[in-house]
């Protein structure tokens, strides 16, 4: 679980069947949970959940958070172009903080 009130719908197989990692949704995860979470890959659609588990509508605030996290990744990832990180791991760690940030202006 990444969030209570959430569900992301991952392709359990995307990384072996050569899915692109998906960046947004790995930093949003992680975000949610506190720490860096294990790649995340393919399409993922997020949903919200009702305290009984069932699927439903996503909340107001969660949709912020999706869409905040996703244009910083997409703006992070074109700084990059003229501004790269020293390295992987440097570079998830800039995400995640940001991602973090991101998740928690909004709350």
């Amino acid at each position: 679980m990444y969030h209570r009130r959430a569900v992301l719908h991952i392709h359990g197989n995307g990384l072996n069947l050569g899915f692109p990692q998906n960046l947004a949704a790995w930093a949003l995860a992680s975000a949610w949970r506190g720490m860096p979470l294990y790649p995340l890959a393919g399409p993922i659609v997020i949903t919200g959940r009702t305290a009984s588990g069932e699927v439903t509508a996503l909340d107001d605030d969660l949709v912020q958070h999706a869409l905040a996290v996703t244009q910083t990744v997409r703006e992070t990832l074109g700084e990059w172009r003229t501004r790269p990180p020293g390295s992987n791991e440097a570079a998830l760690n800039e995400l995640l903080a940001y991602a973090a940030r991101d998740v928690t202006d909004r709350r």
